[in-house]
């Protein structure tokens, strides 16, 4: 079962029980994991939870 959040810039949700957040200039975070940035239509997938992210212009949708 797929599971995911929309999140904007300046905020967070949480997926489970991991904290996915969006801070200023799209750098995003998930759990314990180093930021990345973000360009409008990429993705990055963390490692260590498994969480793909992708930014849709100014939402980014963390995906498990």
């Amino acid at each position: 079962m797929s599971e995911n959040v929309e999140v904007r810039e300046g905020y967070y949700e949480k997926l489970g029980n991991i904290h996915c957040g969006v801070i200023k200039g799209f750098k995003i975070t998930c759990g314990p994991e180093q930021l990345a940035v973000l360009d409008d239509g990429n993705e990055h997938t963390f490692e260590m939870t498994g969480i793909t992210a992708k930014r849709n212009e100014n939402e980014v949708i963390f995906s498990k």
